[in-house]
């Protein structure tokens, strides 16, 4: 919970500067607050919405536990409209999948999110509002959802019924003197269909890929949204097993680490303490298997079995009457890869007829030296 000047903890940078990397290994930390806000009172999640990064603010969404994502800044604007004021599409349809207010205003001009994306011309943004309010609800991401297309019978019947010579002349000149322009695909159309039987939970394309833990509750628009650790906590609350076997208790990553002092000379091995009880292998293996981080970021000993804690540098800080050695710039040679001032047309024809000028001088004063020389010589041979 180290702050800077203004305020930002170490998640709050991480998301400013998009290192999803730190966001994931912070969600382990017990004491970590996501919803502290710096001086002007943003949050963690308003500054990575208002930033772009997707990844980062659907990984706060569904991975920090106690997010708030209608905490307010001092000027009262929400995370969803710090989205909405810079355009940021991806972030706005998370925010609302998520259940953000969508009919809250600011204290200032009272504006809505939607209104403020209208009023700073995030046309892009408004049309994806429009269109997530006309069908608040994906039904292809629950497990009740089927596989097949309403209008399907009606449109086969349609194309079955009997038709006269005439109806398939005019039929045939219509299609073929209709111009058709690129339009978005028809509200349950073939192509809209087909979206949503390819990205549905038990399509092949998707199941294989990813898991929800909560099949029957898809995200919708208006909707809270919960962690994936309090789904699971409240289906174990309930007695309800979670769909998968792989699914376990979420627990802390760090809870049961010990750290050892290794001597410099000895070899350096795990930096765990041994665990020889059984049980105390089965808390670490529980330990490894409930944390919800990817594998890739768990680092393994070769050596023994255990966390590797990675080694960090201290060093002293300067005295404050510390003066930096300065640098020499180098010569503004030809050789040089510094900048250089541009040498104008006019200025080199300038140089130019100075250098001549100086050398039709040189040349009259050697011919002048030449001349009284020569006029010294003949002096002497006449007397």
């Amino acid at each position: 919970m180290e702050r800077d000047r203004n305020g930002r903890t170490g998640l709050m940078v991480a998301c400013y500067q998009g290192f999803m990397d730190i966001v994931f290994i912070l969600a382990q930390c017990p004491h970590l607050d996501v919803n502290w806000q710096d001086k002007e009172g943003n949050t963690a999640l308003t500054i990575a919405a208002q930033a772009g990064h997707i990844t980062i603010t659907n990984y706060l969404l569904n991975y920090y536990p106690g997010i708030d994502i209608e905490r307010r800044n001092v000027h009262g604007f929400t995370a969803l409209m710090k989205a909405g004021m810079q355009g940021r599409t991806g972030c706005v349809r998370a925010l609302m999948l998520a259940g953000a207010d969508m009919n809250a205003t600011d204290p200032g001009k009272g504006f809505t999110p939607q209104q403020w994306a209208q009023f700073t011309g995030r046309y892009e943004t408004i049309f994806l509002m429009h269109k997530l309010l006309a069908q608040p609800c994906p039904v292809q991401f629950s497990d009740n959802y089927k596989p097949e297309w309403p209008r399907l019978k009606e449109l086969v019947a349609k194309a079955n019924e009997p038709r006269n010579c005439l109806e398939k002349i005019c039929e045939t000149l219509r299609s073929a003197l209709t111009i058709n322009f690129p339009r978005d695909p028809e509200v349950d159309g073939p192509l809209d269909h087909m979206v949503r039987m390819t990205t549905a939970i038990t399509s092949p394309f998707v199941a294989t890929g990813c898991r929800t833990v909560c099949p029957g509750s898809p995200p919708c628009v208006g909707k809270k949204r919960y962690t994936v650790q309090e789904i699971l906590k409240l289906q174990e609350s309930q007695g309800t097993k979670p769909p998968n076997k792989d699914y376990v208790k979420y627990q802390k990553l760090f809870q049961n680490s010990q750290l050892v002092v290794v001597p410099r000379k000895e070899e350096r091995r795990a930096s765990l303490q041994p665990l020889r009880s059984p049980s105390a292998q089965s808390t670490v293996v529980s330990l490894r298997r409930g944390s919800l981080m990817p594998l890739s970021m768990l680092r393994w000993s070769s050596v023994q079995p255990g966390i590797v804690v990675p080694k960090v540098r201290v060093y002293k800080a300067p005295t404050p009457t510390y003066n930096p050695e300065r640098v020499r710039r180098k010569s503004s040679g030809k050789s040089s890869n510094l900048l250089e001032l541009p040498v104008w047309r006019y200025k080199e024809l300038k140089d130019e007829r100075k250098k001549a000028e100086e050398e039709e001088k040189r040349k009259a004063k050697e011919a002048e030296k030449e001349r009284t020389h020569k006029l010294s010589l003949k002096r002497k041979s006449s007397g």
